[in-house]
């Protein structure tokens, strides 16, 4: 049982953009090896990349985008801003429609 997690960028998350043709590639050459699904993260900021990821992986794993909400999101004291909840659930959303697209 479990996963195989695949890092699809070398270097520091949040910070570059996963190349779909890479990862299929590599997608590809993991599933020739073993029948766990395969999650691929790194790189992963929008819908559409998430939807593209799901067309070629079983899963997109996306955490940098999330974060990066939540840290555009406080006050001077590092604390929550409201609404700050709902932008996270709507980028989350966004990220669920892209995938399931994709799988449609």
């Amino acid at each position: 049982s479990g996963f195989v997690y695949y890092v699809s960028i070398t270097g520091i998350t949040g910070t570059k953009s996963a190349d779909v043709g890479h990862v299929a590639d590599s997608v590809a050459r993991i599933r020739r090896h073993t029948d766990l699904p395969v999650a691929v993260g790194f790189g992963i900021k929008t819908p559409d990349q998430a939807a593209e990821i799901a067309k070629v992986a079983d899963a997109a794993v996306v955490g940098s985008a999330l974060v990066q909400v939540i840290a555009d999101n406080r006050d001077e004291n590092g604390a929550p801003l409201p609404g700050t909840k709902d932008k996270v659930l709507e980028l989350v959303g966004a990220l669920a429609d892209g995938v399931r697209g994709a799988r449609n």
